[in-house]
C-alpha cells in the first residue's frame, strides 16, 4: 500500500483562549501525525487559524481537535 501524500491543511479553531489552548492543540495534531503545526491564535475573539501537514483525512484531525473540547471548521 502506498503512503499517502502529505498535504497542507488550513482550519479555523474556535474557543481557544490562552497558550494551554494551544498547546492542547498542537499536540492532539502531533499524536495524529501532523506535522508543521503553526497556530495564529487571538485571544480576544477566542479563535486560532491552524495550519499544518498531514497525510491523513482533514475530518481525522477536526475529530482530535474537537475531542480536545474546541470547535473547528
Amino acid at each position: 500500500m502506498a503512503k499517502r501524500k502529505m498535504v497542507k491543511i488550513n482550519l479555523t479553531v474556535k474557543g481557544m483562549h490562552c497558550n494551554s489552548c494551544k498547546m492542547l492543540v498542537t499536540d492532539a495534531l502531533q499524536e495524529l501525525g501532523a506535522s508543521n503545526i503553526s497556530v495564529d491564535m487571538d485571544e480576544k475573539k477566542q479563535v486560532g487559524k491552524v495550519a499544518f501537514e498531514f497525510a491523513g483525512n482533514k475530518q481525522d484531525a477536526i475529530n482530535v481537535i474537537e475531542a480536545e473540547g474546541y470547535k473547528a471548521v
